[in-house]
């Protein structure tokens, strides 16, 4: 009967899981990325590329800086400056009639939006990567805590076989299986506490978070959730890969607008003020200069660079396709492995924790009854142990499968 109540002590607490016994840090999933979306070196270095391409634009629509120009004509040796020598002060201003001012400042605007494009896609792909990670520290949290109540409970059963055996009411052979499965399962727990600290670390570092804290996620891991897919056009449309795309062939074709009118002449007008010296007089004469210069667009029209933007158009608009294929083959994808995930762990795993756990239960009552040996006792425990560790991947995958597939929709939250 002591037996029976040791046995049956043992494995409901091995059931019930370990509670950390001293204080840390607990993070849910939104607060895990709210951080890492603050924290993120890498997204305040994008963040900064924005800034940049908005004072282009603040740039780009100025107006250029008129040149000022002084000039001394017949200057000789023996003469009198301010008798003798002509004097001439100028003021040339370049003109921006032909348009060229307003594409430039098209091209900036388009150079905005796709530096903003990119830094939501930043954004997005810290949220994808911070959600993965937060699945996969859940579950090695969960494995490790499991492993290590199973070695700390096997230990309990060691040390009370190893009375029985002192006693002379077990044979050695059992207390060897005993100990030697305990043995077996403190490594694996180990091994797990390995796998969650790597795991825990991962997971910071995907937050930003230099401090390396010790974390209790608390996510549930083992809540039924479940999402309805948006459809393949919607994830088109949300995705920030595309968006990007979109915003490079847009800023290309601006370019390619400018290109043509910098093809354009260049106007420029000068007025002035000159002082003539007349022959033999003390005084001189003063005059008005206005001149207007034009560039002659015969031999260099641009076409060099209008070729390249040219090219440039159509190597976006192929990036831009390409992109929608890849998204369109990843959408799918993800969408399969969120129902096989689902479909698995309702109709494999979910059963065999619950059957494996019953048998561990029957193989319990039975030992305690002396209706079993000792070995079968072991195999059903460890198939318990096996069932429960593997139902736990199960959810971690198909929680990760949750996040590709929101990933592959666009959706950061």
């Amino acid at each position: 009967m002591r037996r029976g109540i040791f046995i049956w002590a043992a494995l409901a607490f091995a059931l019930v899981g370990a509670a950390p016994c001293r204080a840390q840090r607990q993070l849910s999933l939104r607060e895990a990325m709210e951080q890492a979306l603050q924290l993120r070196a890498s997204l305040k270095a994008q963040r900064e590329l924005v800034s940049a391409a908005t004072a282009l634009k603040r740039q780009a629509a100025l107006f250029p800086n008129p040149e000022f120009q002084f000039q001394n004509e017949n200057l000789r040796p023996g003469q009198t400056y301010t008798r003798d020598v002509d004097t001439l002060a100028m003021i040339n201003q370049p003109l921006d009639l032909l348009g060229k001012r307003r594409q430039r400042i098209a091209l900036a605007g388009e150079g905005v939006n796709r530096a903003q494009a990119e830094y939501e896609l930043a954004r997005w792909e810290v949220a994808a990567q911070v959600k993965n990670a937060y699945w996969a520290a859940l579950g090695a949290q969960h494995i490790r805590d499991a492993l290590k109540t199973s070695a700390e409970n096997f230990q309990r059963i060691v040390q009370y076989h190893s009375a029985q055996l002192r006693a002379g009411a077990i044979a050695e052979q059992d207390f060897l299986r005993v100990r030697l499965e305990g043995e077996r399962v403190q490594i694996s727990a180990d091994l797990a506490a390995i796998d969650a600290n790597r795991f825990r670390l991962d997971l910071l570092k995907q937050m930003g978070d230099a401090g390396f804290s010790e974390l209790i996620l608390t996510e549930p891991l083992a809540s039924e959730i479940a999402i309805a897919p948006l459809g393949m056009e919607e994830a088109l449309n949300r995705r920030m890969e595309v968006k990007v795309a979109r915003a490079a062939l847009e800023e290309a074709k601006a370019n390619a607008r400018l290109q043509d009118v910098l093809a354009r002449p260049d106007l420029n007008v000068t007025y002035g003020y000159k002082r003539t010296q007349l022959p033999d007089t003390p005084t001189g004469v003063n005059t008005a200069i206005v001149s207007v210069r034009i560039t002659l667009p015969t031999t260099d029209k641009n076409q060099g660079n209008r070729s390249a933007a040219e090219a440039q158009v159509r190597r976006q608009e192929q990036i831009l396709a390409a992109t929608e294929t890849e998204i369109r083959a990843e959408y799918q994808t993800a969408l399969e492995e969120y129902e096989s995930r689902r479909t698995e762990l309702r109709n494999a795993l979910g059963p065999l924790r619950e059957h494996a756990a019953e048998i561990a239960s029957i193989a319990a009552a039975a030992y305690t009854e002396g209706g079993t040996d000792l070995l079968r006792l072991l195999d059903a425990e460890r198939s318990r142990l096996d069932a429960e560790l593997a139902w736990t991947r199960g959810m971690v995958d198909y929680r990760q499968s949750i996040a590709r597939l929101e990933a592959a929709e666009g959706v950061i939250q």
